[in-house]
């Protein structure tokens, strides 16, 4: 059993930072490409080298955003473990943290936060975060495991302080094992992208231009948005919807009734695309319908290309998207709140321009990728004992040696 994790920050004996790079292991389910999945590659490659000592292991198969964590020079293990395994999965990564021997393991989503649980005790008792990246509504047993395991891990790390409270109220966990530290974001590869010309996703260079990026699933609420699409439409005769994305429901989507009534021409379905980017700087304004979120990427990905975002009032979105200032909100499954708030945004593009760039300016003051691995790191040091500051590792060490002679 591991304290919780205020109480460990608290009374945990500080020592200086050792001569050489502390190890931790940060354990993911997967390494395909995804939210949380981008969100690990940030932090691995981003931490202090002269500090930490970065190994990453995922349950899963080989994945695409292995090699580039690997090209600069962090080990990655994917372990390949069927999921319907999952006590195999457990005495794989007890196995391989035993060869890594970590100080601490950092969990990324529900299976490997689980299995990083168990497998610990097997492997020398490192010190154990999660991560909570969503506000889990649909499987209810995943917060039951969660709520019977807990008390093997110190806390967990909430991308957002409203998955923060759902975690607290709806799964009921301990408050005093959570800690938030939000997603982040550089900004330079969307700088250095290239704008999509419109005219190859048939939009007229005119039009007002609503983006929508996301998986065509339960989660994403598109069936709100087509529903409001369809009386926007009618509204502005210049108004389109471009649909970046894939999954489940596409179908169904592309062939329901509110899709139906929007006229041929101003709905655009795009599919999977690697030019998001691109796409985000060709559009207007982005809109994301969520019925449920942890922290959504795309909104951060939309304000740092200094566009407005619509979106609804869920867990993330709330922490980025200031109303009035760089977008609006509105409730979650409300296809008419969402549709008045798209026809407002679209009768002011110099309004639309200005949120864009206070958007902007609010990710380089609170999501910036460096102050997220700074943020993970001084928490991790926190948990073992390690003083830190934002100096160097030698600093740290001599701040910590003088700090301990004087005790």
């Amino acid at each position: 059993m591991q304290p919780p994790l205020a109480r460990r920050l608290a009374t945990a004996p500080r020592r200086p930072w050792p001569g050489r790079p502390v190890p931790v292991a940060l354990v993911i389910t997967e390494l395909d490409v995804g939210g949380a999945e981008r969100a690990l590659v940030s932090l691995a490659t981003g931490l202090d080298r002269s500090r930490w000592e970065p190994s990453v292991v995922a349950l899963g198969p080989e994945g695409p955003m292995a090699q580039p964590m690997r090209e600069q020079g962090i080990r990655v293990d994917c372990l390949g473990v069927d999921p319907r395994r999952p006590v195999r999965a457990v005495l794989r990564l007890a196995e391989v943290l035993r060869e890594l021997r970590p100080e601490l393991v950092q969990g990324f989503l529900f299976h490997a936060n689980i299995a990083s649980r168990l497998a610990a005790p097997m492997a020398g008792a490192p010190w154990v975060l999660g991560g909570i990246r969503v506000a889990e509504r649909r499987k209810g047993w995943h917060l039951a495991v969660d709520r019977a395991t807990t008390r093997l891990a110190a806390g967990s790390v909430c991308v957002s302080e409203g998955v923060r409270r759902f975690t607290e109220r709806v799964g009921r966990i301990d408050p005093r094992r959570l800690v938030v530290i939000p997603n982040g974001i550089d900004p330079g590869p969307i700088d250095a992208s290239s704008i999509v010309d419109r005219s190859a996703i048939g939009v007229p260079a005119d039009a007002t231009l609503a983006l929508f990026v996301g998986r065509l699933g339960e989660q994403k609420g598109v069936p709100t948005l087509l529903e409001a699409a369809s009386r926007v439409v009618e509204a502005r005769p210049d108004w389109h919807l471009a649909i970046v994305g894939d999954g489940p429901e596409r179908d169904r989507l592309a062939g329901s009734g509110a899709s139906a009534r929007i006229p041929d021409g101003r709905l655009h379905w795009l599919g999977r695309r690697d030019d998001v980017p691109g796409l985000l700087k060709a559009s207007d304004l982005l809109v994301l319908p969520s019925r449920w979120e942890g922290m959504p990427n795309v909104v951060l990905e939309a304000m740092a290309a200094r566009r407005a975002v619509v979106a609804t009032a869920v867990e993330g979105t709330e922490d980025l998207v200031e109303p009035g200032r760089t977008g609006w909100l509105v409730p979650p499954g409300d296809p008419a709140a969402l549709a008045s708030a798209l026809i407002e945004a679209a009768a002011d593009r110099g309004r639309l321009a200005a949120f864009g760039e206070a958007g902007r300016a609010r990710v380089e003051r609170r999501f910036s990728q460096g102050a997220v691995v700074r943020a993970y790191e001084a928490l991790w040091a926190g948990v073992l004992g390690l003083e830190w500051r934002s100096g160097s590792a030698a600093e740290d060490r001599e701040a910590g040696g003088s700090g301990a002679a004087g005790r």
